[in-house]
Protein backbone atom coordinates (compact mmCIF):
# COMPACT_ATOMS: atom_id res chain seq x y z
CA UNK A 1 0.00 0.00 0.00
CA UNK A 2 2.81 2.73 0.84
CA UNK A 3 4.01 2.56 -3.00
CA UNK A 4 0.95 4.74 -3.66
CA UNK A 5 2.09 7.10 -1.85
CA UNK A 6 3.63 10.75 -2.70
CA UNK A 7 7.70 9.91 -2.52
CA UNK A 8 8.28 12.26 -0.13
CA UNK A 9 6.28 10.69 2.42
CA UNK A 10 7.67 7.34 1.69
CA UNK A 11 10.80 8.79 2.18
CA UNK A 12 10.46 9.96 5.64
CA UNK A 13 8.81 5.77 6.27
CA UNK A 14 10.66 3.30 8.62
CA UNK A 15 12.58 0.69 6.16
CA UNK A 16 15.18 -1.97 7.01
CA UNK A 17 18.72 -0.91 6.45
CA UNK A 18 21.69 -3.20 6.34
CA UNK A 19 24.50 -3.58 8.89
CA UNK A 20 26.58 -1.08 9.12
CA UNK A 21 30.64 -1.62 9.06
CA UNK A 22 32.53 0.48 11.48
CA UNK A 23 33.99 3.65 9.89
CA UNK A 24 37.20 3.27 8.32
CA UNK A 25 40.19 5.39 10.22
CA UNK A 26 42.53 7.30 8.42
CA UNK A 27 45.21 4.85 7.51
CA UNK A 28 43.47 1.83 7.15
CA UNK A 29 42.57 0.33 4.00
CA UNK A 30 39.31 1.55 2.22
CA UNK A 31 36.69 -1.07 2.26
CA UNK A 32 36.70 -3.61 -0.71
CA UNK A 33 34.41 -3.03 -3.80
CA UNK A 34 31.21 -5.41 -2.74
CA UNK A 35 29.79 -8.08 -4.48
CA UNK A 36 26.31 -6.99 -5.23
CA UNK A 37 24.05 -7.25 -8.28
CA UNK A 38 21.91 -3.75 -7.42
CA UNK A 39 24.89 -1.97 -7.33
CA UNK A 40 25.13 -0.19 -11.11
CA UNK A 41 27.29 1.73 -12.93
CA UNK A 42 25.27 4.55 -13.96
CA UNK A 43 28.51 7.03 -15.58
CA UNK A 44 31.80 6.36 -16.01
CA UNK A 45 31.89 2.62 -16.30
CA UNK A 46 29.52 -0.49 -17.15
CA UNK A 47 27.71 -2.34 -14.39
CA UNK A 48 29.28 -5.34 -13.25
CA UNK A 49 32.57 -3.97 -13.11
CA UNK A 50 34.30 -3.73 -10.21
CA UNK A 51 35.60 -0.17 -8.69
CA UNK A 52 39.39 0.32 -8.15
CA UNK A 53 39.53 2.63 -5.15
CA UNK A 54 43.23 2.33 -5.23
CA UNK A 55 44.86 3.07 -8.98
CA UNK A 56 48.65 3.11 -9.37
CA UNK A 57 48.21 7.01 -10.91
CA UNK A 58 46.01 8.88 -8.79
CA UNK A 59 43.58 8.70 -5.88
CA UNK A 60 39.90 8.73 -4.97
CA UNK A 61 37.77 11.08 -3.49
CA UNK A 62 34.45 8.40 -2.64
CA UNK A 63 31.26 10.70 -1.72
CA UNK A 64 28.05 9.28 -0.39
CA UNK A 65 25.52 11.67 -1.01
CA UNK A 66 22.16 12.55 0.29
CA UNK A 67 18.56 11.35 -1.32
CA UNK A 68 17.64 12.42 -5.13
CA UNK A 69 16.36 15.86 -4.74
CA UNK A 70 18.38 16.59 -1.55
CA UNK A 71 19.68 20.51 -2.11
CA UNK A 72 22.42 19.16 -0.01
CA UNK A 73 23.50 16.66 -2.06
CA UNK A 74 23.41 18.99 -5.43
CA UNK A 75 25.34 21.05 -3.46
CA UNK A 76 28.21 18.52 -2.21
CA UNK A 77 27.76 17.79 -6.70
CA UNK A 78 29.28 21.11 -7.06
CA UNK A 79 32.09 21.04 -4.59
CA UNK A 80 33.20 18.05 -6.54
CA UNK A 81 32.65 20.19 -9.66
CA UNK A 82 35.57 22.03 -8.78
CA UNK A 83 37.61 19.39 -7.78
CA UNK A 84 37.16 17.57 -11.03
CA UNK A 85 37.42 21.05 -13.06
CA UNK A 86 40.56 21.09 -11.46
CA UNK A 87 42.11 18.00 -11.36
CA UNK A 88 39.88 15.65 -13.15
CA UNK A 89 40.69 16.18 -16.53
CA UNK A 90 44.35 15.76 -15.97
CA UNK A 91 43.86 12.61 -14.52
CA UNK A 92 45.03 13.67 -11.17
CA UNK A 93 41.89 12.85 -8.81
CA UNK A 94 39.23 9.86 -9.73
CA UNK A 95 35.75 11.08 -7.74
CA UNK A 96 32.99 8.24 -7.44
CA UNK A 97 29.12 9.53 -6.43
CA UNK A 98 26.97 7.06 -4.70
CA UNK A 99 23.58 7.47 -4.61
CA UNK A 100 20.79 5.38 -2.98
CA UNK A 101 17.94 5.36 -5.51
CA UNK A 102 17.86 2.78 -8.38
CA UNK A 103 19.64 3.04 -11.66
CA UNK A 104 17.16 5.20 -13.68
CA UNK A 105 15.89 7.10 -10.46
CA UNK A 106 19.86 7.90 -9.98
CA UNK A 107 19.78 9.11 -14.42
CA UNK A 108 17.10 11.31 -14.09
CA UNK A 109 18.62 13.18 -10.84
CA UNK A 110 21.97 13.32 -12.17
CA UNK A 111 20.41 14.70 -15.48
CA UNK A 112 18.46 17.24 -13.41
CA UNK A 113 21.09 18.91 -11.75
CA UNK A 114 23.57 19.21 -14.57
CA UNK A 115 25.92 16.13 -12.71
CA UNK A 116 27.36 14.86 -16.33
CA UNK A 117 28.22 18.80 -16.84
CA UNK A 118 29.82 19.59 -13.17
CA UNK A 119 31.43 16.20 -13.07
CA UNK A 120 32.10 14.70 -16.53
CA UNK A 121 34.96 12.34 -15.65
CA UNK A 122 33.34 10.81 -12.28
CA UNK A 123 32.13 7.65 -11.66
CA UNK A 124 28.51 7.60 -10.55
CA UNK A 125 26.99 4.80 -8.51
CA UNK A 126 23.28 3.54 -7.79
CA UNK A 127 23.10 1.52 -4.90
CA UNK A 128 19.44 0.69 -3.43
CA UNK A 129 19.85 -1.55 -1.18
CA UNK A 130 22.94 0.72 0.08
CA UNK A 131 25.31 -2.34 0.29
CA UNK A 132 28.25 0.28 -0.55
CA UNK A 133 27.37 3.31 2.17
CA UNK A 134 26.93 0.31 4.62
CA UNK A 135 30.39 -1.58 3.19
CA UNK A 136 32.31 2.18 4.64
CA UNK A 137 30.22 2.17 7.80
CA UNK A 138 27.68 5.31 6.52
CA UNK A 139 24.67 4.83 8.41
CA UNK A 140 21.45 6.52 9.09
CA UNK A 141 20.73 9.68 11.16
CA UNK A 142 18.39 10.21 14.04
CA UNK A 143 15.36 12.23 14.46
CA UNK A 144 17.58 15.45 15.56
CA UNK A 145 20.08 14.85 12.57
CA UNK A 146 16.98 15.02 9.94
CA UNK A 147 14.66 17.34 11.99
CA UNK A 148 16.66 20.76 13.59
CA UNK A 149 17.30 24.44 13.65
CA UNK A 150 20.53 24.27 12.08
CA UNK A 151 19.72 22.18 9.15
CA UNK A 152 16.36 24.38 8.70
CA UNK A 153 18.89 27.61 8.74
CA UNK A 154 21.40 25.88 6.20
CA UNK A 155 18.58 25.11 3.60
CA UNK A 156 17.77 28.62 3.71
CA UNK A 157 21.40 29.78 3.38
CA UNK A 158 21.31 27.42 0.04
CA UNK A 159 18.32 29.03 -1.24
CA UNK A 160 18.96 32.49 -0.64
CA UNK A 161 23.03 32.56 -1.05
CA UNK A 162 23.23 29.78 -4.21
CA UNK A 163 19.20 29.12 -5.31
CA UNK A 164 19.76 25.91 -4.59
CA UNK A 165 16.37 24.11 -3.43
CA UNK A 166 14.34 21.01 -2.90
CA UNK A 167 13.73 19.35 -6.05
CA UNK A 168 11.91 16.28 -6.64
CA UNK A 169 11.97 13.75 -4.56
CA UNK A 170 13.59 10.73 -6.06
CA UNK A 171 11.97 6.62 -6.10
CA UNK A 172 13.99 4.65 -3.45
CA UNK A 173 14.66 7.99 -2.13
CA UNK A 174 15.21 8.04 2.39
CA UNK A 175 15.64 10.64 3.93
CA UNK A 176 17.16 8.89 7.25
CA UNK A 177 20.27 7.83 5.10
CA UNK A 178 23.06 9.59 5.89
CA UNK A 179 25.98 10.94 3.84
CA UNK A 180 29.44 10.89 4.01
CA UNK A 181 33.12 11.42 2.12
CA UNK A 182 36.35 9.27 2.01
CA UNK A 183 39.72 10.34 0.40
CA UNK A 184 41.85 7.25 -0.41
CA UNK A 185 45.34 7.29 -1.60
CA UNK A 186 46.56 5.65 -4.45
CA UNK A 187 47.28 2.48 -1.90
CA UNK A 188 44.10 1.75 -1.23
CA UNK A 189 44.63 3.36 2.41
CA UNK A 190 41.92 5.78 3.96
CA UNK A 191 43.65 9.20 4.04
CA UNK A 192 40.38 11.62 5.09
CA UNK A 193 36.75 10.75 6.64
CA UNK A 194 33.61 12.80 7.06
CA UNK A 195 30.38 11.47 8.11
CA UNK A 196 27.65 13.92 8.06
CA UNK A 197 26.71 15.06 12.30
CA UNK A 198 22.97 15.88 10.17
CA UNK A 199 21.19 16.32 6.83
CA UNK A 200 22.73 19.95 6.24
CA UNK A 201 26.63 18.67 7.42
CA UNK A 202 28.15 19.48 4.16
CA UNK A 203 31.65 17.31 3.58
CA UNK A 204 34.00 19.59 1.93
CA UNK A 205 35.30 17.76 -1.26
CA UNK A 206 36.89 21.09 -2.56
CA UNK A 207 39.43 21.76 0.50
CA UNK A 208 40.47 19.49 3.64
CA UNK A 209 39.52 16.14 1.56
CA UNK A 210 41.20 16.88 -1.67
CA UNK A 211 44.23 18.31 -0.09
CA UNK A 212 44.91 14.74 1.44
CA UNK A 213 45.35 13.29 -1.72
CA UNK A 214 47.42 15.81 -3.50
Amino acid sequence: MTSYLPHDIQSLLPRSSPQTASLPSVGEAAPAFPSSSDIKIVQGGSSGQDINFATPSKGTLVAFVRHCGCPFAEKEIKLLGQVDKQYGGQGEVQIVVVQHSDEEETKKWWERIGGATSLPHAILIADPQRTLYSSFGVGTLGWGGLFSRSTLKELTDLKNNEGIVNTTTGAGSWRWQNSGGFAVDREGKVRWVKVAKDAGDVCPYDGEAVKSLL
